[in-house]
């Protein structure tokens, strides 16, 4: 028994987590083929009533959906699934903004000279444009080449969409600056939460060195703690990531895909281009160190991020994995890793691109008049990278980012509804791209920095060269 529990202990995170996958994919579909048929029609008689048309079940589409997942939450296995789900998100949202608040104040606390906090921030901004801009552009090429949209014919009602209305460009300012702070972190809004953090550790570094060391030793033990439970919530992420893919499958199977099934190819290629050959071909020319040992080694991290989609609900994972499994010293994975978590979306710019490109291929089918020029993409293209840097500080951020988008082009805004179907699957995708340019853009900078430890990550490598310590 002592060589099992031992063997079992000798296993890494990342495995049981895939582990993890594997067992919520089965019972996920298991619970799609056991309840799915009669669930379905339970809940579209519940939104529409014994007799429906179709026109009526396409309208309600949403209402139907929001029905079956609670329909399903009442099922023994549902249930289940819904429970430990919520928790493990719960679990991780947890920890987020005191890690955040700590590490960003620590992080700027420690950086004493301006000069090199300016470095670094250039740095990351530059990253956070730059990465973002070759995303999309990779996700131009292939929808143009693939044009998924072309010969799309899919049923869609064109009246009662709710979509809520884009803020402007000096409300996006304003919401950057939180009026209070205790609401901002209540309602998990991280970019006014972020501001308020860097400006709060701006400014202790201008007060008496008594007081900075007061705040300094407060923030550091707060981080370390905070770090402890994060490692807490990774040990029980195998369960809660089962329970997230169950509570998915359950809901839509596998044939929700076939519908739409070219455009989701066409993202997920697209995405899966940047992740694994763009991304690790800037780490490796930038550093010269190899891109796919870092994969490696954040792979519990990744794999969290495409279970829970959501960047900030990685955060505590990502800078626990990035300091002590690849080496990037906390004084830069503290500064770059939350500001990457809200203002670097690399996967969601490509995803807006590709997406917006789809619906218009298939809207200038049916309608000769509108025109896919070049003007058209190039006006897509400028908007997917302003609105996805900004996207953190605006409610409901992914459907207000596809509004402006098809406001600035002319595209009907009720056609947004034709992505609901395969959105969780994509976002979940498009978060761990996030996510991996995050990681990537702080192993650079810390390269550049020197601080990287290399026992952690690269022991036993030969020094890389061009200035790497």
């Amino acid at each position: 028994m002592d060589r099992i529990v031992a063997f079992l202990r000798r296993i890494e995170i990342h495995w049981w987590i895939l582990f993890g996958m594997i067992a919520g994919l089965l019972w996920g579909l298991y619970l799609h083929e056991m309840h799915y048929e009669v669930l379905l029609e339970q809940a579209r008689e519940n939104v529409l009533g014994p007799e429906y048309t179709e026109e009526e079940r396409i309208a309600e589409a949403r209402a139907i959906r929001d029905e079956l997942q609670r329909l399903f939450a009442d099922t023994t296995g549902g249930a289940a699934a819904q429970g430990i789900a919520q928790i493990f998100l719960a679990l991780l949202q947890m920890v987020v903004i005191p890690l955040v608040v700590a590490s960003l104040v620590c992080g700027v606390t420690r950086m004493s000279d301006f000069g090199r906090l300016r470095r670094i921030g250039g740095r990351a901004a530059a990253w956070y444009v730059t990465t973002s801009f070759m995303a999309i552009t990779v996700g131009l090429v292939l929808v143009n080449l693939i044009r998924p949209g072309q010969g799309v014919d899919v049923p869609i009602a064109l009246d009662d969409v709710d979509v809520p209305d884009p803020a402007g460009a000096w409300e996006m300012m304003l919401s950057i600056i939180p009026p209070n702070v205790v609401e901002a972190a209540a309602n998990f809004d991280l970019l006014p939460l972020i501001f308020f953090s860097l400006l709060f550790g701006i400014f202790a570094l201008r007060v008496d060195d008594k007081h900075r060391e007061t705040i300094y030793a407060l923030f550091e033990a707060v981080f370390e703690v905070m770090m402890k439970m994060t490692l807490f919530v990774i040990a029980l992420a195998p369960v809660g990531i089962a329970a997230l893919i169950a509570r998915l499958l359950a809901t839509t199977g596998v044939d929700v895909l076939w519908g739409v099934a070219g455009y989701a190819a066409t993202v997920a290629a697209a995405l899966a281009v940047h992740f694994f050959v763009v991304l690790p071909l800037l780490l490796w020319i930038l550093t010269r160190r190899n891109p796919y040992r870092v994969m490696h080694a954040m792979a519990a991290t990744l794999v969290t991020a495409f279970s829970t989609a959501s960047s900030a609900g990685t955060l505590g994972v990502t800078l626990e994995q990035t300091e002590h499994r690849v080496g990037v010293d906390n004084k830069v994975g503290g500064f770059v890793l939350p500001l990457g978590a809200t203002v670097n979306m690399d996967g969601t710019a490509l995803y807006e691109c590709v997406a917006v490109l789809f619906v218009a291929q298939i809207y200038a089918a049916a309608h000769p008049e509108f025109a896919l020029t070049f003007g058209v993409q190039l006006t897509i293209v400028i908007l997917a990278l302003m609105v996805s840097i900004g996207a953190a500080g605006i409610p409901h951020a992914g459907l207000v980012m596809m509004v402006i988008i098809f406001e600035a082009v002319g595209l009907p805004l009720e056609l947004i509804a034709l992505l609901w179907a395969v959105d969780r699957p994509l976002d979940m995708a498009r978060t761990m791209v996030n996510v991996w340019s995050d990681t990537v853009g702080a192993v650079i900078i810390a390269h550049h920095e020197g601080a990287i430890d290399e026992e952690v990550l690269f022991a036993g490598q030969d020094t890389p060269a061009d200035g790497a310590t």
